[in-house]
C-alpha cells in the first residue's frame, strides 16, 4: 500500500494495512474482541468451535485470526485448521464456507464469524441444511450491525463501538488541524461482546 501523502491532517479509521506509513489512526479493538467471543462459546461449555475468517489482506482479519487462536490456546484447546473456512467478510463466500464446514463429518459445535454478515450467512446455510441454530449450532458474530439485532433469533455478536471510533477520529483531526501533536496517534478502542439468542450450550458432551 502506498504512503498517503495530503497538505491536510489526515486520520484513517480501521486502517486496512496498520500505521506503518505513519497516518494517525482509530479501530475497534479487533484482536481483544476475538478473544473474548471465543472465550464466550468455551464457557458455554463448546470445544469444537470453528471459525469463518475475513480477508486474508487485512489488518483487521488478521487480528481477529490471531484472537481465535489466543482463545484456544488459553483454554487449551488445540487449533484445527479442518474446521477453520475463509469467508472473505462476504456472505456469499461465507454460505459457501458454512457448507463445507458443516457438512464435514466431525462439524463443529459453534462457529466464531469475523462479522455479521458472514454469521447471517453461515445461519441460513445451517437452516437450509435442516441444522436448528442454537440448538444445533452456536454462531457468534462481529460488528453488531443494524440486521443483527432484527434477525430471528437475534446474533450473538461483538459490537464494534461505531459513533465513539467517529468521534475520536474527529478530535484527534481536529487536534491536528490546530497544529497541535496528540497524546496517543494510534487509538484502538474496546468492543462489547453481546450475548443474544444465536448461541447456547452444546447439546452434550458427546458433540463437544
Amino acid at each position: 500500500m502506498e504512503a498517503i501523502v495530503a497538505d491536510i491532517p489526515v486520520v484513517a479509521i480501521d486502517p486496512h494495512v496498520g500505521p506503518g506509513d505513519g497516518v494517525p489512526t482509530v479501530e475497534a479493538d479487533s484482536f481483544g474482541g476475538a478473544v473474548s467471543a471465543v472465550k464466550y462459546l468455551i464457557e458455554l461449555g463448546h470445544r469444537r468451535i470453528g471459525f469463518v475468517a475475513g480477508r486474508p489482506d487485512l489488518r483487521s482479519s488478521r487480528a481477529r485470526d490471531a484472537g481465535y487462536r489466543r482463545a484456544l490456546a488459553d483454554s487449551g484447546i488445540p487449533y484445527d485448521a479442518e474446521i477453520v473456512r475463509v469467508g472473505f467478510y462476504e456472505q456469499d463466500a461465507a454460505r459457501t464456507a458454512a457448507l463445507s464446514l458443516l457438512e464435514s463429518p466431525r462439524r463443529p459445535t459453534a462457529v466464531f464469524a469475523a462479522n455479521d454478515l458472514s454469521a447471517i450467512g453461515i445461519i441460513e446455510v445451517a437452516r437450509e441444511i435442516g441444522l436448528e441454530v442454537p440448538r444445533d449450532l452456536s454462531v457468534i458474530g462481529f460488528d453488531d450491525v443494524l440486521e443483527a439485532s432484527r434477525m430471528s433469533p437475534p446474533l450473538t455478536t461483538i459490537r464494534q463501538p461505531m459513533r465513539r471510533l467517529g468521534a475520536a477520529a474527529m478530535s484527534l483531526l481536529a487536534t491536528l488541524m490546530n497544529g497541535e501533536e496528540p497524546p496517543e496517534r494510534h487509538l484502538r478502542l474496546a468492543t462489547q461482546l453481546i450475548p443474544r439468542a444465536t448461541t447456547a450450550p452444546p447439546r452434550s458432551s458427546g458433540q463437544r
